[in-house]
């Protein structure tokens, strides 16, 4: 804000903490795919023209620009392959949770065609995790899953409904099966 004093303009400076807290309803699509997750199941839907599978469920296909809807949609197992991932070295910071290194990676679900981001992989040392590796969904305890972090807004993952991905012991996938995923 500026304000004018003769011919001397000051400048004002407010400081004051601000925040906004949004609270809207999940879009139906959405919602349903958050009451499947609960249940313990993945869902995405099925493009009626190229049959790509999107999890989590647009509502759209963004290729086609196409509608999708309740009868598009279709189950996914919990398994996939991890097309990328990055080790996270925590650095030290006021509130930090996170003390010890940790891997967050790309997992495109078996029967899906979009890769679910930000996934947690335990169960294996860091050195060993790689591209093409077989993971598995560690589902949290019923009682223990939420909607925290899913929004209209964008997407918060499965974090507060999967614990984590863990390796199968399945032998790696050919990169010719997650190639086109990587990014």
């Amino acid at each position: 804000m500026t304000t004018t004093s003769g011919d001397k303009k000051e400048n004002l400076v407010m400081e004051h903490l601000v925040s906004l807290t949004y609270h809207e309803k999940l879009t139906p699509t959405l919602n349903r795919f958050v009451d499947e997750l609960l249940a313990g199941r993945i869902v995405g839907h099925r493009c009626p023209s190229c049959s790509r599978v999107y999890v989590p469920p647009k509502g759209y296909c963004p290729l086609c620009v196409v509608a999708t809807g309740p009868e598009n949609e279709v189950q996914c197992r919990d398994r996939g392959i991890v097309t990328g991932f990055t080790i996270i070295t925590p650095v030290a910071y006021y509130g930090q949770k996170e003390t010890e290194p940790f891997v967050y990676a790309s997992v495109l679900l078996d029967d899906a065609d979009s890769p679910l981001g930000g996934q947690d992989i335990v169960g294996i040392p860091h050195e060993q995790i790689r591209m093409g590796m077989r993971v598995r969904a560690v589902w949290k305890p019923e009682g223990e899953r939420t909607v925290e972090g899913i929004s209209n807004r964008g997407w918060g993952g499965l974090g507060s409904v999967v614990e984590a991905f863990e390796p199968t012991g399945e032998p790696d996938a050919a990169p010719e099966e997650y190639m086109e995923h990587i990014f």
